[in-house]
């Protein structure tokens, strides 16, 4: 029986390859990991810059070609939403069209900018450490493919644009739901852009669980009344989008998902209740995704302190409540992992050099409770047992700093280690 991991393979090939965006994914990070720290590694990354801004405008030459423009977007419709959310557009919303091979250009450009310099390099490396993904996944690949394969339409959190691909039809009413999700989107980053600074993973996540899950909502209200009025209902999602979904790592998996699975539901909860309360949620948001799974919960959390590391710090950052729960359903049973998961105070993680060519990883996490710590530290332990039968020789250990704050390390050498075991 063929591996989900070969599944996954295979999809993101056969759904994306004939786009021709995979080709230039490889060029770009090449080396990526290799001498960071010398002077040579400030001219690989302005060359890679410029490939990156080139392909972007070919991309951009080649959906005009193919497609292009503008959607007309109905005015009812604009006023529709307005009303819902009880706030105007600043500007008309620009709905832009796209040759549908060439979403994902656009959807890899918005994250490699989001996250910076080797912001995709560093994750994929710190997310292997770790173990939310496997030595074969590409971090990129994945997310790019998760957010284009079978997309009709797809919102630019940076620019504040939505785009639709050639194949959108205004005629058809899932295309319909798709205009107005994408509508929504719109309005709300008008009114609540995302900050210029990046705020962190665990920050950016809750707040497109927020933003996508209000999106989300609309769109099922609008199904709701079709139903209703004409008895349309919702059709099934694209049988290689599912798929492909469904063969992602269990941790890109619970990413992608969080914001229909929790940020909904969340949102739906005060949409139903009061435009006044809606609006006081989008004017002070949830900052995690603790907050956004437990929003009753008065549990305060903070930046984790971590320990200095002698060699260079390439990425400090969080997993949140949402990454500890991927990462133990990865081998615990989904009960178990949210009821571990839930007493999550707070987490943080470096990924810094680790001898001449390797990096290594630091994770700490803080529970509320004790026995929560001890029942992490026991799946961390079996994790490292699984971990260690690489090729890769590592060094893991996982141990308990205090009886509700554990450390997790995967680094090149024992020495680093030994070192980091109790700094």
């Amino acid at each position: 029986m063929i591996s989900s991991r070969q599944l996954l393979t295979l999809l993101v090939g056969a759904a994306v390859g004939a786009g021709g965006w995979m080709f230039g994914l490889k060029g770009a990070r090449e080396n990526a990991l290799t001498g960071r720290s010398e002077n040579v590694n400030q001219e690989l990354s302005n060359t890679r810059e410029e490939l990156q801004l080139v392909r972007d405008e070919n991309a951009s030459l080649r959906s005009l070609a193919q497609g292009g423009g503008e959607v007309s977007v109905p005015q009812e419709l604009i006023h529709a939403v307005e009303k819902d959310y009880g706030l105007r557009f600043y500007s008309n919303p620009v709905i832009h069209r796209i040759a549908a091979e060439e979403l994902g250009y656009r959807v890899q450009a918005a994250l490699e900018s989001r996250l910076g310099p080797h912001g995709v390099e560093d994750r994929e490396e710190a997310y292997r450490r770790i173990g939310w993904i496997a030595e074969e996944d590409d971090l990129l690949a994945q997310l790019v493919a998760a957010r284009s394969v079978g997309a009709k339409g797809w919102f630019d959190e940076q620019l504040g644009e939505a785009w639709v691909t050639d194949q959108f039809d205004l005629k058809n009413v899932p295309d319909q739901a798709t205009l107005l999700r994408l509508l929504v989107r719109v309005l709300l980053n008008q009114h609540f852009p995302p900050r210029v600074v990046y705020s962190g993973d665990d920050a950016e996540r809750a707040r497109e669980a927020l933003h996508a899950g209000a999106a989300a909502g609309a769109e099922a209200r609008f199904y709701s009344e079709r139903a209703r009025s004409i008895g349309f209902l919702k059709p099934e999602q694209s049988g290689l989008a599912e798929q492909l979904i469904l063969a992602l790592p269990v941790f890109l998996r619970g990413v992608i998902s969080f914001p229909e699975d929790v940020g909904k539901p969340f949102t739906d909860t005060l949409f139903v209740k009061s435009q006044e309360e809606f609006g006081e949620l989008l004017r002070d948001p949830p900052q995690t995704t603790f907050a956004v799974a437990y929003p009753k919960s008065e549990r305060e959390s903070s930046a984790m302190d971590l320990p200095s590391v002698e060699d260079e710090v390439f990425l400090n950052e969080s997993g949140g409540y949402l990454g500890i729960r991927m990462w133990l359903e990865e081998s615990e049973e989904v009960g178990t992992a949210e009821e571990i998961a839930s007493e999550w105070v707070r987490d943080g993680y470096l990924l810094f050099g680790d001898g001449d060519k390797s990096m290594g990883v630091l994770w700490e996490i803080e529970f509320q409770k004790s026995t929560a710590a001890q029942a992490f530290l026991k799946v961390a332990e079996k994790r490292i047992d699984l971990m260690k039968q690489t090729k890769e020789e590592r060094f893991l250990a996982a141990i308990k700093l205090s009886p509700k704050r554990i450390r997790f390390l995967n680094v090149a050498s024992e020495s680093t280690l030994s070192q980091l075991l109790h700094r």
